[in-house]
Protein backbone atom coordinates (compact mmCIF):
# COMPACT_ATOMS: atom_id res chain seq x y z
CA UNK A 1 0.00 0.00 0.00
CA UNK A 2 1.60 3.26 -1.15
CA UNK A 3 1.48 6.55 0.70
CA UNK A 4 -1.33 8.95 -0.22
CA UNK A 5 -0.47 12.46 -1.35
CA UNK A 6 0.88 14.77 1.36
CA UNK A 7 -2.39 16.70 1.53
CA UNK A 8 -4.43 13.49 1.79
CA UNK A 9 -2.09 12.05 4.43
CA UNK A 10 -2.27 15.20 6.53
CA UNK A 11 -6.04 15.28 6.29
CA UNK A 12 -6.20 11.62 7.33
CA UNK A 13 -3.85 12.20 10.28
CA UNK A 14 -6.01 15.09 11.45
CA UNK A 15 -8.97 12.71 11.75
CA UNK A 16 -7.25 10.38 14.22
CA UNK A 17 -8.36 10.47 17.89
CA UNK A 18 -6.40 12.98 19.94
CA UNK A 19 -3.70 11.82 22.33
CA UNK A 20 -3.09 13.19 25.86
CA UNK A 21 -1.06 16.38 26.12
CA UNK A 22 2.69 15.85 26.05
CA UNK A 23 4.61 16.16 29.35
CA UNK A 24 6.67 19.30 29.77
CA UNK A 25 10.13 18.85 28.29
CA UNK A 26 12.91 20.96 26.83
CA UNK A 27 14.02 20.69 23.23
CA UNK A 28 12.50 18.64 20.41
CA UNK A 29 10.19 15.69 20.99
CA UNK A 30 11.72 12.55 19.48
CA UNK A 31 9.46 9.83 18.09
CA UNK A 32 10.73 6.29 17.46
CA UNK A 33 9.13 5.13 14.19
CA UNK A 34 9.75 1.67 12.75
CA UNK A 35 7.19 1.96 9.96
CA UNK A 36 4.82 -0.56 11.55
CA UNK A 37 1.20 0.23 12.34
CA UNK A 38 1.83 1.18 15.98
CA UNK A 39 4.51 3.78 15.34
CA UNK A 40 2.83 5.17 12.20
CA UNK A 41 -0.33 5.74 14.24
CA UNK A 42 1.72 7.37 17.00
CA UNK A 43 3.49 9.76 14.63
CA UNK A 44 0.32 10.76 12.78
CA UNK A 45 -1.65 11.28 16.00
CA UNK A 46 1.14 13.42 17.47
CA UNK A 47 1.39 15.38 14.22
CA UNK A 48 -2.33 16.16 14.47
CA UNK A 49 -1.61 18.18 17.64
CA UNK A 50 -0.63 21.61 16.31
CA UNK A 51 1.14 22.50 19.56
CA UNK A 52 3.38 19.43 19.33
CA UNK A 53 3.86 19.30 15.56
CA UNK A 54 6.74 21.83 15.21
CA UNK A 55 8.80 20.00 17.86
CA UNK A 56 8.59 16.50 16.38
CA UNK A 57 11.78 14.69 15.27
CA UNK A 58 11.53 11.13 13.96
CA UNK A 59 14.19 8.52 14.74
CA UNK A 60 14.24 5.34 12.65
CA UNK A 61 16.71 2.54 13.38
CA UNK A 62 17.34 -0.20 10.81
CA UNK A 63 18.25 -3.39 12.70
CA UNK A 64 19.36 -5.00 9.41
CA UNK A 65 17.81 -8.35 10.24
CA UNK A 66 15.43 -8.70 7.26
CA UNK A 67 17.59 -7.77 4.29
CA UNK A 68 15.87 -5.64 1.66
CA UNK A 69 12.66 -5.54 3.70
CA UNK A 70 14.50 -3.59 6.42
CA UNK A 71 15.78 -1.11 3.83
CA UNK A 72 12.24 -0.69 2.48
CA UNK A 73 11.05 0.12 6.01
CA UNK A 74 13.60 2.94 6.18
CA UNK A 75 12.53 4.33 2.80
CA UNK A 76 8.88 4.20 3.84
CA UNK A 77 9.54 6.10 7.08
CA UNK A 78 11.61 8.71 5.24
CA UNK A 79 8.81 9.24 2.70
CA UNK A 80 6.21 9.46 5.48
CA UNK A 81 8.24 12.16 7.21
CA UNK A 82 8.65 14.12 3.98
CA UNK A 83 4.88 14.04 3.46
CA UNK A 84 4.31 15.35 7.00
CA UNK A 85 7.26 17.79 6.87
CA UNK A 86 8.78 16.22 9.99
CA UNK A 87 12.60 16.00 10.28
CA UNK A 88 13.83 12.41 10.24
CA UNK A 89 17.12 10.77 11.23
CA UNK A 90 17.88 7.27 9.92
CA UNK A 91 20.31 4.98 11.73
CA UNK A 92 21.36 1.37 11.28
CA UNK A 93 23.17 -1.45 13.04
CA UNK A 94 26.73 -2.11 11.91
CA UNK A 95 26.23 -5.88 11.76
CA UNK A 96 23.51 -7.52 9.73
CA UNK A 97 21.48 -10.69 10.08
CA UNK A 98 19.69 -12.12 13.09
CA UNK A 99 20.70 -11.20 16.62
CA UNK A 100 19.28 -11.63 20.09
CA UNK A 101 16.52 -9.29 21.23
CA UNK A 102 18.88 -7.92 23.89
CA UNK A 103 21.59 -7.10 21.33
CA UNK A 104 19.11 -5.38 19.01
CA UNK A 105 17.69 -3.34 21.88
CA UNK A 106 21.20 -2.33 22.95
CA UNK A 107 22.13 -1.17 19.43
CA UNK A 108 18.88 0.79 19.16
CA UNK A 109 19.36 2.44 22.55
CA UNK A 110 22.90 3.50 21.61
CA UNK A 111 21.48 5.18 18.49
CA UNK A 112 18.82 6.95 20.57
CA UNK A 113 21.46 8.13 23.06
CA UNK A 114 23.65 9.51 20.25
CA UNK A 115 20.71 11.43 18.80
CA UNK A 116 19.71 12.70 22.23
CA UNK A 117 23.21 14.10 22.72
CA UNK A 118 23.27 15.60 19.22
CA UNK A 119 19.82 17.21 19.29
CA UNK A 120 19.19 17.80 22.99
CA UNK A 121 15.78 16.19 23.37
CA UNK A 122 14.54 15.11 26.80
CA UNK A 123 11.45 13.23 25.68
CA UNK A 124 11.40 10.11 23.48
CA UNK A 125 7.99 8.78 22.41
CA UNK A 126 7.51 5.09 21.70
CA UNK A 127 4.43 3.30 20.38
CA UNK A 128 3.77 0.77 23.13
CA UNK A 129 0.05 0.16 23.66
CA UNK A 130 -2.20 -1.87 25.97
CA UNK A 131 -1.47 -5.19 24.24
CA UNK A 132 2.23 -4.67 24.95
CA UNK A 133 1.44 -4.25 28.65
CA UNK A 134 -0.42 -7.59 28.66
CA UNK A 135 2.31 -9.46 26.76
CA UNK A 136 5.00 -8.04 29.03
CA UNK A 137 3.10 -8.96 32.19
CA UNK A 138 2.55 -12.57 31.11
CA UNK A 139 6.17 -13.03 30.03
CA UNK A 140 7.63 -11.52 33.18
CA UNK A 141 5.24 -13.23 35.57
CA UNK A 142 6.37 -16.55 34.12
CA UNK A 143 10.01 -15.57 34.71
CA UNK A 144 9.49 -14.37 38.27
CA UNK A 145 10.11 -10.69 37.54
CA UNK A 146 10.20 -8.04 40.24
CA UNK A 147 7.93 -5.03 40.59
CA UNK A 148 9.85 -2.85 38.12
CA UNK A 149 9.59 -5.52 35.44
CA UNK A 150 5.90 -6.14 36.05
CA UNK A 151 5.15 -2.40 35.88
CA UNK A 152 6.73 -2.03 32.43
CA UNK A 153 6.16 -0.50 29.99
CA UNK A 154 5.04 2.60 31.91
CA UNK A 155 3.18 5.50 30.35
CA UNK A 156 5.98 7.83 31.47
CA UNK A 157 9.39 6.53 32.50
CA UNK A 158 12.36 8.51 33.77
CA UNK A 159 15.95 7.38 33.18
CA UNK A 160 19.13 8.08 35.10
CA UNK A 161 20.62 10.16 32.28
CA UNK A 162 17.76 12.66 32.57
CA UNK A 163 15.69 11.71 29.54
CA UNK A 164 12.16 10.36 29.73
CA UNK A 165 10.20 7.96 27.57
CA UNK A 166 6.59 8.79 26.97
CA UNK A 167 4.17 6.14 25.75
CA UNK A 168 1.04 8.14 24.90
CA UNK A 169 -0.88 5.15 23.50
CA UNK A 170 -0.76 3.54 26.95
CA UNK A 171 -1.72 6.84 28.57
CA UNK A 172 -4.67 7.09 26.16
CA UNK A 173 -5.77 3.47 26.78
CA UNK A 174 -5.38 2.45 23.13
CA UNK A 175 -5.21 -1.22 22.16
CA UNK A 176 -3.81 -2.68 18.93
CA UNK A 177 -7.23 -3.41 17.45
CA UNK A 178 -8.34 0.20 17.96
CA UNK A 179 -5.31 1.76 16.31
CA UNK A 180 -5.52 -0.64 13.35
CA UNK A 181 -9.18 0.24 12.86
CA UNK A 182 -8.37 3.96 12.99
CA UNK A 183 -5.55 3.66 10.45
CA UNK A 184 -7.71 1.62 8.09
CA UNK A 185 -10.62 4.04 8.38
CA UNK A 186 -8.31 6.98 7.68
CA UNK A 187 -6.56 5.23 4.77
CA UNK A 188 -3.10 5.55 6.31
CA UNK A 189 -0.69 2.76 5.25
CA UNK A 190 2.01 1.04 7.28
CA UNK A 191 4.69 -1.62 6.89
CA UNK A 192 4.30 -5.23 8.02
CA UNK A 193 7.14 -7.19 9.63
CA UNK A 194 6.54 -10.81 8.69
CA UNK A 195 8.73 -12.06 11.56
CA UNK A 196 6.13 -10.83 14.06
CA UNK A 197 3.85 -13.65 12.92
CA UNK A 198 6.44 -16.43 13.28
CA UNK A 199 5.72 -18.72 16.27
CA UNK A 200 9.38 -18.67 17.32
CA UNK A 201 9.68 -15.91 19.91
CA UNK A 202 7.74 -16.37 23.14
CA UNK A 203 6.16 -12.93 22.71
CA UNK A 204 4.80 -13.93 19.30
CA UNK A 205 3.26 -17.10 20.71
CA UNK A 206 1.59 -15.15 23.51
CA UNK A 207 0.29 -12.61 20.98
CA UNK A 208 -1.23 -15.39 18.88
CA UNK A 209 -2.82 -17.03 21.93
CA UNK A 210 -4.38 -13.74 23.02
CA UNK A 211 -5.66 -13.00 19.52
CA UNK A 212 -7.23 -16.46 19.24
CA UNK A 213 -8.99 -16.47 22.58
CA UNK A 214 -7.82 -13.78 24.96
CA UNK A 215 -11.26 -12.34 25.64
CA UNK A 216 -12.81 -15.79 25.97
CA UNK A 217 -10.21 -16.77 28.57
CA UNK A 218 -9.70 -13.47 30.40
CA UNK A 219 -12.89 -11.51 29.76
CA UNK A 220 -13.73 -8.41 27.74
CA UNK A 221 -11.50 -5.48 28.65
CA UNK A 222 -8.70 -7.61 30.09
CA UNK A 223 -6.05 -5.29 28.59
CA UNK A 224 -7.38 -2.35 30.60
CA UNK A 225 -7.26 -4.50 33.73
CA UNK A 226 -3.65 -5.51 33.11
CA UNK A 227 -2.72 -1.88 32.51
CA UNK A 228 -4.39 -0.73 35.73
CA UNK A 229 -2.57 -3.45 37.70
CA UNK A 230 0.75 -2.50 36.08
CA UNK A 231 0.23 1.13 37.14
CA UNK A 232 -0.49 0.10 40.75
CA UNK A 233 2.57 -2.18 40.77
CA UNK A 234 4.65 0.70 39.43
CA UNK A 235 3.49 2.94 42.25
CA UNK A 236 4.39 0.24 44.79
CA UNK A 237 7.84 -0.16 43.24
CA UNK A 238 8.43 3.60 43.40
CA UNK A 239 7.46 3.60 47.09
CA UNK A 240 9.84 0.73 47.85
CA UNK A 241 12.67 2.44 45.96
CA UNK A 242 12.12 5.59 48.02
CA UNK A 243 12.16 3.56 51.24
CA UNK A 244 15.41 1.85 50.16
CA UNK A 245 17.10 5.21 49.58
CA UNK A 246 15.97 6.43 53.00
CA UNK A 247 17.68 3.36 54.49
CA UNK A 248 20.89 4.18 52.62
CA UNK A 249 20.68 1.21 50.24
CA UNK A 250 22.24 2.85 47.19
CA UNK A 251 25.05 1.71 44.91
CA UNK A 252 28.39 3.22 45.91
CA UNK A 253 31.10 4.59 43.64
CA UNK A 254 32.90 1.26 44.11
CA UNK A 255 29.85 -0.59 42.78
CA UNK A 256 28.79 -2.13 46.09
CA UNK A 257 25.54 -1.62 48.01
CA UNK A 258 25.08 -1.63 51.81
CA UNK A 259 22.09 -3.80 52.73
CA UNK A 260 22.58 -4.33 56.47
CA UNK A 261 19.59 -2.07 57.20
CA UNK A 262 17.34 -4.57 55.40
CA UNK A 263 17.65 -7.27 58.05
CA UNK A 264 14.17 -8.39 59.16
CA UNK A 265 12.59 -6.03 56.60
CA UNK A 266 10.02 -7.24 54.02
CA UNK A 267 11.45 -9.50 51.33
CA UNK A 268 9.89 -7.25 48.66
CA UNK A 269 12.16 -4.43 49.84
CA UNK A 270 15.22 -6.68 49.66
CA UNK A 271 14.17 -7.75 46.16
CA UNK A 272 13.86 -4.13 45.05
CA UNK A 273 17.34 -3.26 46.33
CA UNK A 274 18.87 -6.37 44.81
CA UNK A 275 17.33 -5.75 41.39
CA UNK A 276 18.47 -2.12 41.46
CA UNK A 277 21.98 -3.32 42.30
CA UNK A 278 21.95 -5.89 39.48
CA UNK A 279 20.57 -3.34 37.00
CA UNK A 280 23.49 -1.05 37.85
CA UNK A 281 25.84 -3.87 36.83
CA UNK A 282 23.94 -4.68 33.61
CA UNK A 283 22.41 -7.89 34.97
CA UNK A 284 18.79 -7.40 33.93
CA UNK A 285 15.80 -9.76 34.13
CA UNK A 286 17.40 -12.32 36.49
CA UNK A 287 15.44 -15.42 37.37
CA UNK A 288 13.67 -15.77 40.71
CA UNK A 289 15.73 -18.90 41.38
CA UNK A 290 19.02 -16.99 41.15
CA UNK A 291 17.77 -14.23 43.47
CA UNK A 292 16.32 -16.43 46.21
CA UNK A 293 19.59 -17.21 48.07
CA UNK A 294 20.56 -13.53 48.04
CA UNK A 295 17.22 -12.08 49.15
CA UNK A 296 16.89 -14.69 51.89
CA UNK A 297 20.38 -13.85 53.17
CA UNK A 298 19.73 -10.10 53.07
CA UNK A 299 16.56 -10.43 55.17
CA UNK A 300 18.24 -12.89 57.56
CA UNK A 301 21.38 -10.77 57.89
CA UNK A 302 23.55 -13.68 56.74
CA UNK A 303 26.02 -14.29 53.89
CA UNK A 304 25.34 -15.94 50.53
CA UNK A 305 26.40 -15.98 46.91
CA UNK A 306 24.60 -16.85 43.69
CA UNK A 307 25.31 -16.98 39.96
CA UNK A 308 23.27 -14.41 38.03
CA UNK A 309 23.66 -14.58 34.25
CA UNK A 310 26.94 -16.42 34.77
CA UNK A 311 28.29 -13.74 37.14
CA UNK A 312 28.84 -14.37 40.86
CA UNK A 313 26.97 -11.95 43.15
CA UNK A 314 27.70 -12.00 46.88
CA UNK A 315 26.15 -10.58 50.02
CA UNK A 316 28.64 -10.57 52.88
CA UNK A 317 28.72 -8.60 56.12
CA UNK A 318 25.71 -6.57 55.00
CA UNK A 319 27.12 -5.57 51.61
CA UNK A 320 26.26 -6.60 48.05
CA UNK A 321 29.09 -6.96 45.54
CA UNK A 322 29.87 -8.54 42.18
CA UNK A 323 32.88 -10.83 42.37
CA UNK A 324 35.58 -10.57 39.76
CA UNK A 325 36.43 -14.23 40.25
CA UNK A 326 34.89 -16.55 37.72
CA UNK A 327 32.39 -19.18 38.87
CA UNK A 328 33.46 -22.81 38.64
CA UNK A 329 30.61 -25.03 37.46
CA UNK A 330 31.88 -28.51 38.23
CA UNK A 331 31.45 -31.67 36.12
CA UNK A 332 27.81 -32.56 36.86
CA UNK A 333 25.35 -32.17 33.97
CA UNK A 334 22.28 -29.89 34.13
CA UNK A 335 19.46 -29.64 31.63
CA UNK A 336 19.54 -26.48 29.49
CA UNK A 337 16.09 -24.84 29.37
CA UNK A 338 14.67 -23.51 26.11
CA UNK A 339 13.52 -19.94 25.55
CA UNK A 340 14.70 -18.33 28.79
CA UNK A 341 18.20 -17.64 30.16
CA UNK A 342 19.82 -20.12 32.52
CA UNK A 343 21.15 -17.79 35.21
CA UNK A 344 23.66 -20.23 36.61
CA UNK A 345 25.60 -20.70 33.39
CA UNK A 346 24.58 -17.55 31.47
CA UNK A 347 23.28 -19.40 28.39
CA UNK A 348 20.15 -18.78 26.34
CA UNK A 349 18.89 -21.52 23.99
CA UNK A 350 16.23 -20.71 21.38
CA UNK A 351 14.72 -22.35 18.31
CA UNK A 352 14.92 -19.96 15.34
CA UNK A 353 14.64 -19.99 11.55
CA UNK A 354 17.84 -19.27 9.63
CA UNK A 355 16.72 -17.48 6.46
CA UNK A 356 18.82 -16.73 3.39
CA UNK A 357 20.21 -13.34 4.57
CA UNK A 358 21.19 -14.80 7.94
CA UNK A 359 22.78 -17.80 6.24
CA UNK A 360 24.89 -15.44 4.11
CA UNK A 361 26.00 -13.57 7.26
CA UNK A 362 26.94 -16.83 8.97
CA UNK A 363 28.82 -18.05 5.91
CA UNK A 364 30.84 -14.81 5.78
CA UNK A 365 31.69 -15.04 9.47
CA UNK A 366 29.81 -11.82 10.32
CA UNK A 367 28.56 -13.36 13.58
CA UNK A 368 31.33 -14.28 16.01
CA UNK A 369 30.99 -17.69 17.70
CA UNK A 370 32.41 -16.18 20.89
CA UNK A 371 28.93 -15.16 22.00
CA UNK A 372 26.41 -16.72 19.60
CA UNK A 373 26.14 -19.81 17.38
CA UNK A 374 23.51 -21.39 15.13
CA UNK A 375 23.54 -25.18 14.97
CA UNK A 376 21.47 -28.28 14.24
CA UNK A 377 20.94 -30.36 17.37
CA UNK A 378 18.13 -32.19 19.21
CA UNK A 379 16.83 -29.69 21.76
CA UNK A 380 15.49 -32.43 24.04
CA UNK A 381 19.05 -33.72 24.55
CA UNK A 382 20.63 -30.37 25.52
CA UNK A 383 22.59 -30.30 28.77
CA UNK A 384 25.50 -28.27 30.11
CA UNK A 385 28.28 -28.71 32.65
CA UNK A 386 31.73 -27.46 33.58
CA UNK A 387 34.90 -28.77 31.96
CA UNK A 388 36.13 -32.30 32.58
CA UNK A 389 39.60 -33.71 32.27
CA UNK A 390 40.09 -35.09 28.77
CA UNK A 391 37.25 -33.12 27.11
CA UNK A 392 37.74 -32.93 23.35
CA UNK A 393 35.67 -32.23 20.23
CA UNK A 394 36.00 -31.24 16.57
CA UNK A 395 35.30 -27.50 16.06
CA UNK A 396 33.58 -26.34 12.90
CA UNK A 397 36.03 -26.30 9.98
CA UNK A 398 38.75 -28.27 11.80
CA UNK A 399 40.21 -31.45 10.25
CA UNK A 400 39.82 -33.42 13.47
CA UNK A 401 39.13 -33.31 17.18
CA UNK A 402 41.37 -31.62 19.73
CA UNK A 403 41.58 -31.24 23.49
CA UNK A 404 39.26 -28.56 24.80
CA UNK A 405 42.03 -27.20 27.02
CA UNK A 406 44.31 -26.72 23.99
CA UNK A 407 41.55 -25.02 22.00
CA UNK A 408 40.92 -22.52 24.80
CA UNK A 409 44.63 -21.76 25.12
CA UNK A 410 44.98 -21.29 21.35
CA UNK A 411 42.07 -18.84 21.40
CA UNK A 412 43.91 -16.87 24.11
CA UNK A 413 40.99 -17.06 26.52
CA UNK A 414 42.40 -15.98 29.91
CA UNK A 415 43.08 -18.86 32.29
CA UNK A 416 40.93 -17.32 35.04
CA UNK A 417 37.93 -17.28 32.68
CA UNK A 418 38.11 -20.85 31.39
CA UNK A 419 36.43 -22.45 34.41
CA UNK A 420 33.53 -20.00 33.98
CA UNK A 421 32.71 -21.32 30.51
CA UNK A 422 29.86 -23.82 30.31
CA UNK A 423 30.28 -26.85 28.07
CA UNK A 424 27.09 -27.43 26.04
CA UNK A 425 26.35 -31.00 25.02
CA UNK A 426 23.80 -32.75 22.84
CA UNK A 427 23.57 -36.05 24.64
CA UNK A 428 27.17 -37.08 25.27
CA UNK A 429 28.74 -35.03 22.45
CA UNK A 430 30.17 -31.54 23.01
CA UNK A 431 28.16 -29.06 20.95
CA UNK A 432 29.73 -25.71 21.87
CA UNK A 433 31.84 -23.83 24.38
CA UNK A 434 31.54 -20.01 24.35
CA UNK A 435 34.56 -18.45 22.69
CA UNK A 436 35.03 -21.39 20.33
CA UNK A 437 33.32 -22.51 17.10
CA UNK A 438 30.46 -25.02 17.44
CA UNK A 439 30.99 -28.70 16.70
CA UNK A 440 31.51 -29.76 13.10
CA UNK A 441 28.77 -32.37 13.56
CA UNK A 442 26.23 -29.59 14.21
CA UNK A 443 27.02 -27.64 11.03
CA UNK A 444 24.14 -25.94 9.20
CA UNK A 445 23.95 -26.99 5.55
CA UNK A 446 22.07 -23.86 4.46
CA UNK A 447 18.94 -21.89 5.37
CA UNK A 448 17.21 -23.96 8.04
CA UNK A 449 13.87 -23.92 9.81
CA UNK A 450 13.98 -24.82 13.48
CA UNK A 451 17.71 -24.29 14.00
CA UNK A 452 19.12 -23.95 17.50
CA UNK A 453 20.59 -20.59 18.53
CA UNK A 454 22.84 -20.56 21.59
CA UNK A 455 23.72 -17.18 23.10
CA UNK A 456 26.30 -16.58 25.82
CA UNK A 457 25.17 -13.89 28.26
CA UNK A 458 27.99 -14.29 30.73
CA UNK A 459 31.41 -12.78 31.31
CA UNK A 460 33.37 -11.02 28.59
CA UNK A 461 35.99 -13.30 27.06
CA UNK A 462 38.38 -10.54 26.03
Amino acid sequence: MSLPTPDALRAAASRLPRLPSAPEANGPIAVAVSGGADSVYLLCALWADEAVRPRLRVLHFDHRVRGEASAEDARFVAALCVALSVPCVLGSREDQGAASEADLRSARDIFFAEQRQAHGFELLCTAHHLDDVVENALLRLARGAGLAGLAAPRALQEFRDGHRRWRPLIAAGIAKSALLASLQAAGIPWREDATNALPVAARNRIRTWLADGGEAALGVGYAEGFTRSARIIGEAQTALASWARELGCVVSVAGTMPVGALKDRPEALAQECLREFLHHHGLNDPSAKSLLPLTSAIVAGSDARSAVRGVVVRVKAGELSVLTEAPSFGPSERRLPMGSPDDECGLLAEVVDVDAPLWVSLSRGDISPAKEVYVVAPVEALVWRGRREGDRYQPLGSPGSAKLSDLLINRKIPAERREALPVVLAGSEILWVPGLPPAESSRLAGPTKGALRLTWLGLCLG
